[in-house]
């Protein structure tokens, strides 16, 4: 892949997490890169193309993450431990780019991209609620909670984190007390 059309997808991103949708333009992106808005063009087809493929980078790598944290962890309490972490990296590395393409796209009529993204979020909390499922087998995790609600909850609670830190100016980190964070959740989770 070109440097060009990396570039292209880094600033278009950055346009949709920090500016909203309709600062989304090819003349946008083309002024912060120094080329013409015709010169996107010759790397992606649309605009759509464009948004297309930055959903599903940041989807995919957040997805890969749990992937990974599922095979790294030996019980379900190691395994939660490592998603939650994995995410918190995520949203540190990308300055909670995810969860606001997530939002800002399913505002959107694109419906494809809203497609994605449904398709994603469901994804990510049926791995989660896997994890869930395998504590309360290894009696690791409560009984008595609704693995789908508990999953939906981690999401939401990353997604807020993200509003919190834009609305404070995206100063510092998302997430400030990462293990505070992680003990309250997986402290109300245990068995």
């Amino acid at each position: 892949m070109t440097d060009t059309r990396e570039r292209i997808l880094r600033v278009g991103a950055q346009i949709i997490a920090y500016e909203g949708l309709r600062m989304f333009t090819a003349k946008n992106i083309g002024e912060r890169l120094g080329i013409s808005d015709a010169a996107i063009f010759k790397h992606f087809p649309s605009m759509d193309a464009i948004a297309e493929e930055i959903v599903s980078r940041y989807t995919e790598e957040c997805l890969r993450r749990v992937e990974e944290a599922t095979r790294k962890g030996t019980n379900a309490l190691e395994k939660l431990d490592l998603i939650l972490e994995g995410h918190m990296d995520l949203l540190e590395e990308t300055r909670g780019i995810t969860p606001i393409l997530c939002f800002e796209f399913s505002r959107s009529g694109k419906k494809k991209i809203r497609r994605m993204i449904f398709d994603f979020l469901n994804t990510y909390a049926r791995k989660v609620r896997d994890v869930l499922e395998e504590g309360i087998t290894e009696g690791t995790i409560r009984e008595d909670i609704d693995t789908e609600e508990v999953s939906f909850f981690l999401i939401g609670f990353m997604q807020a984190k993200v509003f919190q830190w834009f609305i404070r100016g995206r100063k510092g980190r998302i997430i400030r007390d990462r293990e505070t964070v992680k003990k309250v959740i997986i402290d109300g989770l245990k068995a």
